[in-house]
């Protein structure tokens, strides 16, 4: 970045990758890119290396550190499908892995998530893009019945806009969260002030839209019910009794124990 920092520059050895993230890989990428000469990789290696790097620094860093923001998800993961369709031009091998692999997650691009957008405060998504959404969402019919079931991922163009992807479906916040969408009709300054965008406000920017927390759950009873015992029907039972020791005590706190010795 063009200084260097009071302490010098150190470069680490690479330490444990969880299995569950790979953005430690990411990083060791850049540091076999950094190293490729003392490393003494042969051409097709650097190549490599150059091609998935430059995908990593335009591309990916950027989406994993807003991937958390719930009322941004459905801009950032239209744009960074964009994006690749464009990168085609440059990558194909690269943008057409990657595109296959979207195709996979999109749950913020279906009707049902899109309206995640009225409540963004990024400059990527501006009054105007949310008066059309608001505008379009009341001009669609609430469906009698809710669909149930996995989302139906919609198909994305380069002139995709968040606009194309409300449907019947988008209603489904507000039937759930059992407040009225009046205030879409009203001019965006003023949705602030209606207590059901206050509701579905909060809802949207406290819900849980990354799945870390899972991956490392499912990594950490994996590994457990694997290193105590091989035989799968003593793992059943552990994992059995582990859910059984749960649901008598939440909490390790004196307070929960005390209560149960009683």
């Amino acid at each position: 970045m063009g200084e260097t920092p009071p302490r010098g520059i150190h470069f680490l050895k690479p330490g444990a990758i969880h299995h569950a993230r790979w953005m430690a890989n990411n990083l060791y990428a850049t540091k076999m890119m950094m190293f490729s000469k003392q490393m003494k990789y042969n051409t097709d290696m650097i190549d490599k290396l150059k091609r998935l790097n430059r995908f990593l620094a335009l591309f990916y860093s950027a989406a994993w550190m807003k991937a958390s923001t719930g009322a941004d998800a459905p801009m950032n993961d239209l744009q960074f499908i964009q994006d690749m369709i464009k990168f085609r031009t440059f990558d194909p091998e690269i943008a057409d892995a990657v595109i296959k692999k979207l195709e996979n997650h999109g749950w913020y691009l279906t009707q049902e998530l899109v309206p995640f957008a009225l409540f963004s405060k990024s400059g990527k998504i501006t009054d105007s893009l949310k008066q059309d959404i608001a505008t379009q969402l009341l001009e669609t019919p609430i469906p009698e019945n809710f669909r149930l079931g996995k989302p139906l991922f919609q198909k994305v163009t380069c002139n995709t806009t968040l606009k194309d992807l409300i449907g019947p479906e988008s209603h489904t916040l507000f039937h759930i969260l059992r407040i009225n969408s009046d205030w879409l009709a009203k001019p965006v300054s003023q949705w602030s002030e209606d207590p059901a965008f206050v509701v579905a406000e909060l809802f949207v920017r406290t819900v849980k839209v990354v799945n870390d927390s899972a991956e490392r759950g499912v990594k950490l009873i994996s590994d457990f019910a694997t290193i105590i015992t091989t035989d799968p029907d003593q793992r059943a039972w552990l994992l059995q009794g582990v859910e059984q020791h749960r649901k008598l005590y939440s909490s390790f706190d004196k307070k929960t124990l005390n209560a149960k010795r009683l």
